[in-house]
């Protein structure tokens, strides 16, 4: 996927996907931190060969429960678990699963581009106690952490992240894993550079299709792998494609190894687990790592999912870019308030964004970690407790901090942390520039398990090195905000059979195409056309807007848009008619074809397109998946005429399935244009 430089714009797909609209909205008490969850779904990765960078690994449990339960833990569609653990907050848990590629955690090449049964986690509480899990494995000379999103991270459309994988080695790959919550679960993932090869068993550019599509049960997974080395396209291709579904699966993606210079070999594991597209926001608060005056080794990374998304960064009132669906754009970590750990960086969109961070353990180029950050907002938690035997990682001891996100509304008395030695100092507040209602702090040198209270929202992360082995995690964040969830009920698509809803606020407000739907004030609502919609919450003082997404129609929905630039036009001159096509529609269209004939009056000259070919009168398009978007601009002249006159350019299009298009939304095929004589005869 295409990188986007400060004074880059572009068009790209727009890929947008909702099925009917369940508000399941869930208010961030005191008490809840923001993987804390009853289940947790972990689908396994790729590393680029056997212990290349990952051979000894575990999953740590840890729960704010003071009550010791059991935790089930089921091994890909089985129904029997295949351990029992018993935690509580003083009693952590710790699964160990065997070295290097085991096909549990991480699978080899055999289990690589096909469906398994047999391989990922999934972590269950049978009493519905809420827990964390945190993934850490290690190397001689790499480490890497994920932590488990829980219920927060199921969902039905994702963008695949991570870091572009641009070091000077061999040993590198890209990954993607996905696992299927529910039987019968249908996944595309599309919008990746088409030269991009991945893995498929033992070749390693077995899978070279433009799209993929796969079929999952409960439990299942599928794995991918972008070795770097193959082709140029898998050093960032794949960064921003997306990944939807008809039912709710979970993802985790990352690179095993990655390195982010390309003139050295440097290198290290760096993964997490994102939530769905409906989780995301719109602020975001960065705190750099231990990488000091390395700005090549720490920096945010933004994925937009809808066009002409807006980067600000500290405040500022203009943009440092501007990114369309699926482009992504790294922060330049000279935007840090300064170059020493624990600097912060103040970043919001315009619309909502994934936002990733490239952080270090150390400050050495090859300690690389990867962060999934959570937007802030008034409904983060206020206690995390608690992060679990902070420097080990599968018996390797590492050195240990955390990064604390802060509101500004909290005095520093009131936030303490603590970690196996008892209550440690809290170090003097970093103010962030461009926003007055967040600080944040580094804590470092901790040890044993560490919690974090305040009576205010907080949010945390973790970080930490041993020699060249560097290590990231980030614990809080995701399951306070506002969801819009999808029920799939009804087919997953308009029109709905069953709607309803959760609630938990004061008052909800639904909007659709960014305007005020009057009438729907509740915590439920069903929406009858397509379009994108978002509901406003609030709750005592805060007001938040759940992130925007969009309906679908069940049968075949292509919405096609003609406009001119000039109009009325001199006979002789140039006329640009810019053809839009955006499909609305569940299920792909294909063999999608457009045809512009032009009146005797104009004179083809030239097109540019960013889907497909054209030829005139075609744009052949191919096949269209459930929200993209695509633009053919056309320039023609005006011939002479003997009088002035106005004629009609139209377009009109096929595909396979047209027969069953419902054509809901009124397209827009004709475009008049006046052409004046030249009666000068210039």
């Amino acid at each position: 996927m295409k990188k986007v430089t400060p004074t880059t714009i572009v068009n790209r797909n727009s890929g947008r996907y909702v099925l009917v609209l369940l508000v399941a909205l869930i208010f961030g008490t005191t008490k809840l931190a923001a993987q804390l969850s009853d289940v947790h779904y972990l689908p396994p990765l790729k590393q680029v060969s056997n212990n290349q960078a990952v051979v000894q690994q575990a999953f740590y449990l840890s729960t704010p429960e003071s009550v010791a339960f059991t935790v089930n833990v089921y091994q890909g569609t089985a129904i029997t678990p295949v351990a029992n653990l018993s935690i509580s907050n003083t009693l952590s848990g710790q699964y160990d699963v065997s070295d290097g590629d085991n096909n549990i955690s991480l699978v080899d090449e055999a289990n690589t581009g096909i469906v398994l049964s047999n391989s990922g986690l999934r972590f269950e509480a049978p009493g519905g106690e809420k827990f964390y899990v945190n993934y850490r494995g290690r190397s001689g000379s790499q480490a890497t952490s994920l932590t488990s999103k829980g219920r927060a991270a199921a969902g039905t459309s994702f963008k695949w992240g991570g870091i572009p994988n641009r070091a000077n080695n061999a040993n590198l790959n890209t990954t993607l894993g996905i696992m299927a919550t529910e039987d019968n679960t249908i996944v595309d993932i599309f919008g990746y550079d088409t030269n991009c090869e991945f893995r498929l068993g033992a070749s390693q550019g077995g899978i070279t299709a433009d799209a993929i599509q796969i079929t999952l049960n409960a439990g299942q997974s599928y794995v991918l792998e972008a070795a770097k080395n193959q082709t140029t396209a898998n050093i960032d291709g794949w960064l921003g494609a997306s990944i939807k579904s008809n039912k709710k699966i979970v993802i985790s993606n990352g690179g095993l190894n990655v390195g982010v210079n390309s003139s050295s070999p440097a290198r290290d594991a760096a993964i997490d687990q994102p939530v769905p597209e409906n989780v995301l926001g719109r602020e975001y608060v960065f705190i750099r790592g231990n990488g000091a005056s390395n700005n090549e080794t720490e920096f945010p990374i933004i994925i937009a999912t809808q066009n002409n998304t807006e980067i600000f960064v500290n405040g500022s009132i203009t943009a440092i870019a501007t990114i369309n669906e699926g482009e992504y754009f790294e922060v330049p970590g000279s935007n840090y308030s300064s170059n020493t750990a624990g600097a912060n960086m103040f970043v919001t969109t315009s619309k909502e964004a994934y936002a990733y961070q490239c952080l270090t353990g150390a400050s050495a180029l090859q300690t690389l970690g990867l962060n999934f950050i959570a937007p802030v907002n008034c409904l983060l938690p206020s206690v995390l407790s608690n992060i679990p035997n902070i420097r080990d990682v599968d018996g390797l001891n590492f050195d240990g901090g955390v990064t604390i996100v802060a509101s500004t509304a909290t005095s520093d008395a009131n936030i303490t942390v603590t970690d196996g030695n008892g209550n440690v100092p809290l170090p003097v507040a970093t103010p962030v520039a461009g926003t007055t209602d967040w600080k944040t702090f580094f804590v470092s040198g901790l040890t044993g398990n560490v919690s974090v209270n305040s009576t205010g929202p907080i949010a945390v992360g973790f970080l930490g090195a041993s020699g060249n082995a560097g290590i990231a995690g980030y614990f809080s964040g995701f399951d306070t905000v506002p969801v819009v969830e999808l029920d799939v009920t009804g087919g997953g698509c308009l029109p709905a059979d069953v709607f309803e809803a959760t609630g938990g606020f004061d008052a909800y407000q639904w909007f659709k195409n960014g305007a005020i739907i009057a009438s729907e004030t509740n915590s439920s609502f069903t929406p009858d056309t397509p379009g994108d919609y978002f509901v406003r919450v609030t709750k005592g003082g805060c007001t938040y807007d759940s992130a925007i997404l969009s309906v679908y129609s069940c049968a075949p929905e292509l919405v096609l848009t003609k406009i001119d630039d000039v109009d009325p036009i001199i006979a002789g001159n140039d006329v640009t008619f810019t053809i839009t096509a955006e499909y609305l529609g569940f299920n792909t269209i294909t063999n999608v074809v457009l045809t512009d004939i032009l009146p005797a009056e104009f004179t083809f000259v030239s097109a540019t397109t960013d889907a497909g070919t054209f030829s005139v009168p075609d744009w052949t398009i191919g096949s269209m998946q459930r929200g993209q978007f695509f633009t053919l601009n056309i320039t023609a002249t005006a011939n002479n005429v003997p009088a002035d006159i106005t004629v009609t350019n139209t377009i009109s299009a096929s595909f396979d399935q047209a027969s069953s298009e419902v054509n809901t939304i009124t397209d827009d095929t004709d475009e008049a244009v006046t052409i004046l004589a030249d009666n000068d005869g210039d």
